[in-house]
């Protein structure tokens, strides 16, 4: 059996998502990993390799261009994802969800960021409550689900930034702070995520 890995929302230049399928309920799995983003797509890709049929699909990205933001494409997009999968008899989506706001307080603890609600019971970050509405619920916290290892000279260009200080270094849009070490000259960053589920 074949499957899209990729599905489109009505207006790809605006939108799109990216998803993948995987064996969730392999042999040393059986709970969404602590490295998130990064893991996922190694299992994904592992499964493809060698032929392991897949029980579960997960988000990988899900873009709106700048222009065509605020408009309720996220939700629509996610749908989109849901649907495909559905399709293709799955019955659960998987999302290694990068908070939307959390950049605006990178050095608060990503566990006390997800636990805070609004009144109305759904989470206060934006983009995890697009997901609640979507009907998907908090599974955990992902502390390293996405990890950029580089020298200070690539970070200078990617940044704007001086690099030239050895600790945390706060970029704009990242949710945790950049360790910098200028005596080796390497930077790291390890961004955190929460799983969120969607039955399908």
């Amino acid at each position: 059996m074949t499957y899209k890995i990729t599905s489109l929302a009505e207006r790809p230049d605006r939108a799109r998502d990216h998803s993948v399928p995987f064996a969730l309920h392999a042999p040393g799995r059986g709970s969404l990993p602590v490295s998130g983003w990064d893991q996922v797509l190694v299992w994904a890709f592992a499964d493809l390799r060698t032929g392991v049929r897949p029980d579960t699909v997960s988000a990988i990205a899900v873009t709106v261009t700048p222009e065509a933001q605020g408009r309720g494409l996220s939700a629509l997009v996610l749908a989109a994802m849901r649907d495909n999968a559905r399709a293709h008899g799955f019955t659960e989506v998987v999302s290694p969800v990068r908070p939307s706001a959390k950049h605006l307080e990178p050095r608060t603890p990503v566990e006390e960021y997800v636990r805070r609600v609004r009144p109305d019971g759904l989470p206060e970050d934006p983009w995890m409550r697009v997901h609640a509405r979507a009907g998907a619920t908090v599974e955990r916290v992902a502390p390293a689900s996405m990890t950029v290892s580089a020298s200070l000279d690539q970070w200078r260009r990617w940044t704007g930034l001086p690099f030239d200080t050895s600790g945390p270094v706060e970029v704009p849009r990242a949710l945790a702070p950049v360790h910098c070490d200028v005596e080796r000259d390497h930077a790291v960053y390890v961004e955190p995520n929460v799983w969120m589920r969607h039955p399908l």
